[in-house]
């Protein structure tokens, strides 16, 4: 099968489950597309690099009130998003969807190429350890059965339980981080790097370090400590295949100005990165039991394979020590907690703990698979229950969702838009209101407003929203009449209300000096210029 052929079909369940949601979406409901609550704030990233009409290479925080922020940003997947919002005029949304199903097949097609590099092609075992690779999870749906009946509850309301506790949205084994486009985008350059190290190919790896650094600093700093640990140990033990050691320079370059891009000079140059940064300060873990569950398959393939190895040749090959170092770094980093203040320690999850110990165990799965297809009595069934044991977690995961989708509509996981919420989306982005200040009483206009609109809004994203919470609060307190911040003074503004918060509201908004500028029967839009 052609390789793009073989991707295009791996890719196909994320296309299913955005097929699910656009379907099924509950009439009258528009389906945004953004399927998760953060997916939105990408694309207000790429609206940033046109801000105001004007083209830049960087953009201000999209999150800030302040129409002043300072222009530090840029990521080379939201600055692409930005030139294709731009040209296309197109709704956010489904340029969002569109942007990731084409990443989402050249991410296959890197995982392709790299399970191909460290296999080699073979024939009907290579695909099933594919599909393995690119689709298996672990024990996660398992455990969820086993604890239903040892609590005598239903099978089925426990089968994403054991797996991040966030209802298996960290995606910790590989294929899942598809369904994102911008995990596709940086699963595209880490894969892509590793095997470029894999075929010695060093001036490619370094341009995906390059990228992968631009482009986020959690997965940006675990593929530099990745690549820069092997370099060096290599280095020091006088591997035949060590790096050159321009590379392992260059590593060293680019992971000092990594890090000091992100701890020096944004909180120097910002106050408000300096009071995002301490929101994105949460203890969200990797438990001992994630590891069991999501990664446990892949890891006892891994040591049979290392074992088995070690016995024959009494060492590992500098593939083999790779993977190694690949997973070291990764665990250390997702239990980071252990050692220091814990910065969202899940970040470093993504399949990058579970994707190098399926590369370490790969021999000896395909060897089990060798076996099987040399019985055939047992051929079929033996492929089908290795297929049901290493596709359980993602399969039940899916098909939750998709039921999700079809029979309860949408939820807190999924952004829709109403009639109402689309007209007033659409009329907030008016050309003339391009200077005003939102304030929302629907905070989902006041987060989408950022991706929809050239608006900035008072508070938007609950995590990237400088100060969220003290803003939400005097959010809170205008709409109860008890006081307007100062920071409002000098300043048009723009409400958009729920008309069930009452009359009294909106008479008093009036005397005021707020003016209707569009009203249906449930969400109003006023307006008043600065004063």
């Amino acid at each position: 099968m052609s390789p793009w052929l073989l991707s295009i079909a791996l890719f196909s369940p994320v296309v299913a489950l955005y097929a699910a949601y656009f379907i099924f979406a509950p009439a009258g409901v528009v389906a945004t597309g953004f399927i998760q609550y953060d997916q939105p704030s990408y694309m207000a990233d790429a609206r940033g690099y046109f801000a105001n009409g004007h083209f830049a290479f960087t953009y201000g925080l999209p999150f800030s009130s302040d129409p002043a922020t300072p222009a530090i940003y840029f990521q080379p997947i939201t600055f692409l998003l930005g030139i294709a919002l731009h040209l296309s005029n197109a709704d956010p949304g489904l340029v969002y969807v569109a942007a990731g199903f084409i990443l989402g097949i050249l991410c296959c097609r890197a995982f392709v190429e790299l399970y191909d590099e460290v296999l080699g092609r073979g024939g009907a075992a290579r695909y099933i350890g594919l599909i393995c690779f690119v689709w298996g999870g672990g024990f996660v749906a398992l455990a969820g059965i086993v604890y239903a009946e040892w609590i005598g509850d239903a099978p089925g309301r426990h089968l994403v339980d054991f797996d991040d506790g966030f209802g298996g949205w960290w995606f910790l084994n590989l294929g899942r981080n598809l369904i994102f486009p911008v995990e596709a985008f940086y699963h595209l350059f880490f894969f892509a790097g590793v095997l470029a190290i894999l075929r010695r190919r060093f001036v490619v790896a370094l341009l995906c370090v390059v990228v992968l650094a631009a482009s986020h600093p959690f997965t940006g700093l675990e593929l530099i400590g990745v690549i820069s640990v092997w370099a060096i140990a290599e280095t020091l033990f006088g591997s035949e295949h060590r790096p050159p050691l321009w590379f392992t320079g260059a590593l060293a370059a680019v992971g000092l100005l990594h890090i000091g891009y992100y701890l020096i000079y944004l909180p120097h140059a910002s106050a408000e990165y300096r009071a995002v940064q301490q929101q994105w300060t949460l203890p969200w873990l990797y438990h001992y039991w994630n590891f069991l569950v999501s990664d446990g398959l892949v890891a006892v393939f891994a040591a049979a394979a290392l074992v088995f190895r070690w016995r024959r040749h009494g060492n590992l090959d500098w593939r083999q020590r790779l993977f190694v170092i690949w997973f070291v770094v990764a665990i250390v980093l997702a239990n980071h907690d252990l050692l220091i203040r814990p910065i969202q320690p899940l970040h470093f999850t993504r399949g990058y703990i579970w994707s190098p110990l399926f590369l370490l165990g790969v021999p000896a799965l395909l060897a089990v698979i060798d076996m099987v297809l040399r019985r055939p009595v047992v051929r079929i069934l033996g492929v089908a229950a290795l297929l049901c044991l290493f596709l359980a977690d993602n399969g039940t995961w899916f098909a939750s969702r998709i039921e999700a989708a079809a029979n309860h509509g949408p939820d807190e996981d999924e952004i829709t838009l109403d009639p109402s919420e689309r007209e007033v989306l659409t009329a907030l982005g008016a050309p003339d209101l391009t200077s005003y200040l939102l304030v929302s009483q629907n905070e989902k206009i006041g987060y989408l407003a950022t991706a929809y609109t050239p608006l900035r809004s008072w508070y938007s994203h609950r995590f990237t929203t400088p100060d969220a919470e003290t803003k939400k609060s005097e959010q809170d307190v205008f709409f109860d009449g008890r006081g307007e911040p100062s920071a409002w003074h000098g300043r048009a503004l723009v409400l958009v209300l729920e008309r069930s918060s009452g009359d009294a509201l909106y008479r008093r908004l009036v005397s005021d000096g707020f003016r209707d500028r569009l009203a249906d029967d449930r969400l109003i839009i006023m307006t008043r210029a600065a004063r």
